[in-house]
């Protein structure tokens, strides 16, 4: 059994796919974007498909950097 591990507003971290999708845009313009913005993954997984781990992110980062008047925890 796995822990769903969770970001500081207890949202579950979610992947590099579902975040680029929560922005509409493809992973790799959401890795640009993040690159950017200064963001770092929360985690990591591992992929049973690939060698290299999942990020993982948390979406509170995500909304404190396309919202910068919210407050974050």
């Amino acid at each position: 059994m796995s822990a769903t591990r969770t970001g500081r507003d207890g949202r579950p971290l979610v992947t590099t796919d579902q975040a680029a999708y929560s922005l509409s845009m493809r992973p790799g313009q959401f890795r640009a974007w993040v690159s950017r913005h200064g963001l770092r993954p929360a985690g990591h997984r591992p992929d049973p498909r690939r060698g290299q781990p999942l990020a993982l992110w948390d979406l509170t980062d995500i909304t404190a950097a396309t919202n910068p008047d919210t407050r974050v925890a």
